[in-house]
């Protein structure tokens, strides 16, 4: 596992308060906690580039990183933009209603996006709003925390729209942001 930068991924659990936790639904102990400050590497600066952190990890490493990073991280992002009393997502948010049968496998469930003309930032009430949210906030967040690079468009490689969202019409969505 030393290949593997995982423990610096996990490294942002130990600020969450089991409070945190349990507003999500998880009872366990962060796997975080199994690690000492000493193994966890520095953070990583967004726009430098680096391997894919996430596809290096075995199966109950991924697992931990969405269960204690990902999922709770997120929630508060989608909860703060749906300006909700209370985390509403879950791993079938994005897995679809039977994450476990097909191994959490992604793109699944999210709504379809058409390559050609994907939703802008600029783009007026609810859409544009939505837009700007996956633009600023989930997009970049989801590429730190699966320690993956984000999309670029001259290389059409990193974590883009299409590493969740499935892709409408012919294009491939692997080379579409």
């Amino acid at each position: 596992m030393a290949s593997v930068k995982w423990p610096r991924l996990l490294g942002s659990v130990g600020a969450m308060t089991p409070f945190g936790f349990a507003a999500i639904g998880c009872a366990a102990a962060p796997p975080a906690a199994r690690h000492s400050a000493a193994t966890l590497a520095p953070q990583v600066a967004r726009d430098q580039p680096r391997e894919d952190d996430f596809s290096a990890m075995s199966w109950e490493d991924r697992h931990d990183q969405m269960t204690w990073v990902v999922l709770p991280t997120m929630a508060r992002s989608f909860q703060k933009f749906e300006r909700s009393r209370d985390a509403t997502l879950t791993c079938r948010s994005c897995h679809g209603p039977d994450p476990e049968s097909v191994a959490y496998r992604m793109p699944r469930d999210l709504p379809a996006l058409d390559p050609d003309h994907l939703p802008t930032a600029s783009d007026v009430g609810e859409r544009g709003r939505t837009a700007r949210f996956m633009i600023e906030t989930v997009t970049p967040t989801m590429a730190d925390l699966l320690g993956e690079p984000s999309y670029d468009a001259k290389t059409r490689q990193g974590f883009g729209c299409f590493k969740c969202h499935p892709a409408s019409g012919a294009t491939d969505q692997r080379s579409a942001p």
